[in-house]
């Protein structure tokens, strides 16, 4: 009975607090929120090159024009029976490929299919007879300083531009950079926004341009440059030099060459053309005190997700606090590679 009744009456004496979780609401909230801006990091980071290259080991590639292609050539690229025949399909109900772009309408073929051979699609100027008034191009890879007249017609810029084009260099012109591009007439802000990322400048076309420094002697350093001194560097224009500078933000600055090949869109090529021509000072490098910062304040960095940053701070209130950075190698999760990879972000010091 004195069971019964206590179970009946201590909840009227002893009513239990309400439990506030706002804040822990509010900190999932922010969690998820910083989870999508590392995810679109990461992937603007390089890592859509691994499935890109997984398709690439998949696809046999080679120039093709999508209109009207044997499936015997279709079937030579890779694709599966199932996919040619829904792009025969689409061919027989009347549809086109005015630009490479047009590919991604069947819906067979994947993103990164498409991503895979959008640069080896040729559509023949005739093609294209119907196509909007605003210009879209079919760019692939090229080099403007070696660039022929029948690719520059494979491109889809008009004969008016594709004459400027050559006589520009007939004349004594050379592209130094991808903005160079922007001398012909009749190149577009529009269009130039098409071809920026296709243009591949090579080392032993570059010239000294006027008002500027000898390629072979020049160097810029990478964590105080701003976007007009990336734009010296070779094969740099205007949209990449702000995605270096991004993620330098995002990382809070280079202590390596080779994090610019993390940078969205960097390949090797474009990467060995300017690795020589910079400088890193590390002095300027922000860092994250460990010994103070929170789960919140770690994750913030791209290299640190959240169980990482919750073993670094579960390591500290084991040991009460780091001594030194070697001190890190005793949590969890943390590994050699990993560790020499953080430790220029991270700093023990007050200051």
């Amino acid at each position: 009975m004195l069971v019964i009744l206590a179970n009946i009456f201590l909840p009227v004496f002893f009513k239990s607090k309400p439990i506030d979780t706002s804040e822990f609401e509010e900190f999932v909230l922010n969690f998820e929120k910083s989870q999508k801006v590392y995810r679109d990091s990461i992937e603007q980071q390089g890592l859509i090159q691994n499935d890109k290259l997984k398709y690439e080991s998949k696809l046999t590639l080679f120039p093709f024009d999508p209109n009207n292609l044997p499936k015997s050539q279709w079937k030579k690229l890779g694709l599966s029976e199932q996919q040619i025949q829904v792009i025969k399909n689409y061919e027989s109900k009347g549809g086109k490929f005015y630009t490479a772009e047009d590919l991604k309408k069947i819906y067979s073929i994947s993103d990164e299919e498409y991503l895979t051979l959008r640069p080896f699609i040729r559509i023949k100027t005739e093609d294209k007879t119907e196509m909007p008034s605003k210009q879209i191009l079919n760019p692939f890879i090229f080099d403007p300083n070696t660039v022929s007249e029948e690719e520059l017609k494979e491109i889809g810029l008009q004969e008016y531009i594709i004459s400027t084009f050559l006589n520009y260099r007939k004349n004594g012109g050379q592209f130094s950079n991808t903005e160079d591009i922007k001398k012909i007439y009749g190149i577009t802000d529009d269009l130039y926004t098409q071809l920026e990322d296709y243009v591949h400048i090579a080392e032993d076309t570059a010239f000294i341009a006027k008002g500027t420094l000898e390629r072979s002697g020049l160097i810029i350093e990478i964590n105080s440059a701003d976007t007009l001194d990336l734009q010296q560097l070779q094969g740099i224009g205007p949209s990449f030099a702000r995605r270096i500078i991004k993620y330098r933000d995002l990382l809070g600055g280079y202590s390596c060459h080779e994090q610019l090949l993390e940078v969205y869109g960097m390949d090797s090529t474009r990467y060995a053309n300017i690795k020589n021509h910079i400088s890193i000072e590390n002095k300027s490098i922000k860092k994250i005190n460990i010994n103070k910062a929170t789960i919140k304040d770690l994750i913030k960095h791209p290299y640190i997700e959240f169980y990482l940053a919750k073993s670094i701070i579960t390591q500290r209130e084991k040991i009460g606090s780091y001594s030194s950075l070697k001190d890190l190698m005793d949590a969890s999760l943390i590994y050699d590679e990993l560790f020499y990879k953080i430790e220029p972000y991270l700093t023990i010091d007050e200051s």
